[in-house]
């Protein structure tokens, strides 16, 4: 009787343990598939936040024509990676064009995100790919959105539109409420990760 109860207890805990990693990995896919856009100013003054919007314009519109003919992901990084420079002066000529004098950086690479509202989406907290501008001492608010697919830059397309996601996956970023143990697994397994690489 004790073996037949031991390998009940074991089977539930793997099952647990699949439910778990399974809806933890529904989620990852919905991140998997996106490019989040950062624009970081240099402080919290009003000058630097309005010029945190100038240069966010001007990447916007950058990226716009850099991603608007890719047909996948891996096509989006590789022209924003080749573009680095390019982007970086875009971001530069804008900070010089309103009388500032700060370094900009300009990055590809993976980046931790909260959890972000939109008017019609959520997306989870979690490690993206992403382009990040940095202005001066990237101290102060910043700006975030996606650029690929292209749902904030340019001719922007809402999240059913893009063509990106399944009915899964558009039920994670629209309707959160509805798939709470599925982000709470999510969740649960970033921060044994995280727990496990510190």
């Amino acid at each position: 009787m004790k073996k037949f109860t031991l390998a009940v207890i074991l089977a539930m805990i793997i099952c647990t343990a699949a439910s778990i990693f399974g809806n933890a990995r529904e989620v990852e896919a919905v991140t998997d598939k996106l490019i989040r856009i950062h624009v970081i100013a240099n402080s919290d003054s009003e000058a630097d936040q309005s010029l945190k919007l100038k240069v966010r314009d001007g990447i916007n519109a950058a990226v716009s024509e850099l991603t608007s003919s890719c047909a996948s992901k891996e096509e989006a990084m590789e022209s924003l990676r080749s573009s680095l420079d390019g982007l970086r002066a875009v971001a530069e000529k804008t900070v010089a064009e309103n009388g500032f004098d700060c370094k900009v950086s300009c990055t590809l690479g993976r980046e931790e995100f909260d959890e972000r509202r939109y008017d019609d989406f959520v997306l989870p907290a979690g490690e993206y790919d992403s382009l990040c501008i940095r202005l001066g001492e990237a101290a102060g608010k910043n700006w975030w959105c996606v650029c690929y697919p292209s749902i904030c830059v340019g001719a922007a397309m809402s999240v059913e539109e893009c063509g990106a996601f399944d009915s899964g996956e558009l039920l994670i970023i629209k309707e959160p409420e509805k798939v709470r143990y599925k982000l709470w697994c999510f969740e649960a397994i970033r921060k044994l990760r995280k727990f496990f690489a510190d």
